[in-house]
């Protein structure tokens, strides 16, 4: 079977559009494959010898080129398989195999998987692997289990493997070992599955540089399809080029970040990524007010409409009154502080609208600062204090509002 990655049809104002790019990069990074070394045989010969099996097996596979009289398609044996020499190949690279206790936490931080069950993505969960779909297919999710190892152009995305503790692909067998015939072997691992492995699950900071440099797509998912925001320096990649992306449409469709930062999950809840927003806390200065004001404009949008189109889904239709107020919390409680640190007449021309978006939506909607209050102001320790120093936003009384 040749390595497949489908490519999703979609609206040119969703923001996985911006992964193309990326994904073109990705795929040209991807140039050869890495030879590993065996100098020991670690596989065992009754495992040698399901290979040899299935690689005949898989001789009989079809293609838009090939039919075959007896045609063979791939099972989950093919995969478990597969993932036995991969692991093999990763250790040969470095990687160290980690717990099932360090697995699992894994699985809960990067891919929001908790007890089999995922509030991100559709999955499938099996005792020896946990398929995950694309975000954009999960409306064929039945179809695409009928199919689940790569016989169509319908496939899971990727497969976490339950008892080897790595995440790989559907791959063919003679992709990945060459077995001689005095049965040593040598494995053929491409660089992008050593890096995820030895980034995601080792935590190998030289690993994540390479996925930086030469596969953003994947990054780019990890944010966008399954909410991972614990590492700053992806939380700069994606914010960085999307923002810059959109700012190609208009001056506010920079605003389009926010689809990042507030999302809804499988269940329809409110789900709101608080490592980008103590990114965007933290990397906001005298001269960099780029997101923050992003995030402002969202506001706007999240109460008077999408008018312009910038949106698939208009916020203001997308979410509930109390979901907005709590955005908008969110939102406050790095805007206001940044305003009253960074803003001066030496930054007037970065800080250089009149108030904050919280207090400029308080004047025509009150009733966002009173549900603020009712919620215990979403458990943000600085609320309290901003929603207080809201009059002093105020214009003097008698003041010409123009």
């Amino acid at each position: 079977m040749e390595k497949q990655i489908k490519k999703t049809n979609m609206g040119t104002n969703r923001i996985v559009i911006l992964c193309t790019v990326f994904l073109l990069l990705a795929v040209s990074c991807k140039n050869k494959a890495i030879n590993t070394k065996q100098p020991q045989m670690s596989l065992s010969q009754v495992e040698i010898s399901q290979i040899k099996q299935h690689m005949d097996y898989q001789k009989r596979i079809e293609s838009d080129e090939i039919e075959q009289d007896n045609p063979y398609k791939m099972t989950e044996q093919d995969l478990i398989l597969a993932s036995k020499i991969v692991l093999e190949g990763l250790k040969s690279q470095g990687f160290i195999k980690i717990s099932e206790e360090a697995f699992n936490q894994k699985l809960k931080e990067v891919f929001g998987i908790e007890k089999l069950k995922s509030v991100h993505n559709k999955i499938h969960a099996k005792e020896n692997y946990i398929s995950i779909l694309d975000k954009e297919d999960q409306f064929q999710f039945k179809k695409i289990l009928e199919d689940e190892f790569g016989n169509s152009s319908l496939m899971p995305i990727l497969f976490l493997m339950r008892k080897d503790h790595i995440i790989t692909e559907a791959e063919t067998l003679k992709n990945i070992i060459q077995i001689n015939s005095d049965k040593t072997y040598k494995i053929t691992i491409q660089p992008h599955i050593i890096h995820r492995n030895k980034y995601l699950f080792n935590n190998d900071k030289a690993s994540l540089a390479w996925l930086l440099n030469n596969e953003q797509y994947f990054l780019i998912k990890l944010l966008d399809d399954f909410g991972y925001d614990k590492e700053p320096k992806i939380n700069k990649m994606v914010l960085d080029s999307i923002y810059k992306k959109n700012l190609n449409y208009s001056p506010l469709s920079g605003q389009r970040i926010a689809n990042l930062f507030f999302v809804k999950d499988l269940n329809n809840k409110l789900e709101i990524r608080k490592g980008l927003l103590k990114y965007v806390e933290a990397n906001t200065s005298s001269t960099d007010n780029r997101f923050i004001y992003a995030l402002g404009s969202f506001i706007s949008t999240l109460y008077y409409g999408d008018g312009n189109k910038i949106f698939d889904e208009d916020p203001s239709k997308k979410f509930t009154a109390v979901e907005k107020a709590e955005i908008v919390a969110n939102i406050a409680n790095i805007e206001n502080p940044a305003i009253e640190k960074y803003k001066s007449l030496e930054s007037s021309d970065v800080w250089n609208l009149p108030g904050s978006s919280l207090y400029n939506l308080s004047v025509s909607h009150p009733e966002v600062i009173i549900i603020i209050e009712q919620h215990n102001y979403f458990g943000l320790p600085k609320m309290k204090a901003i929603i207080a120093k809201l009059q002093e936003e105020a214009p003097p009384t008698g003041a010409d509002p123009e």
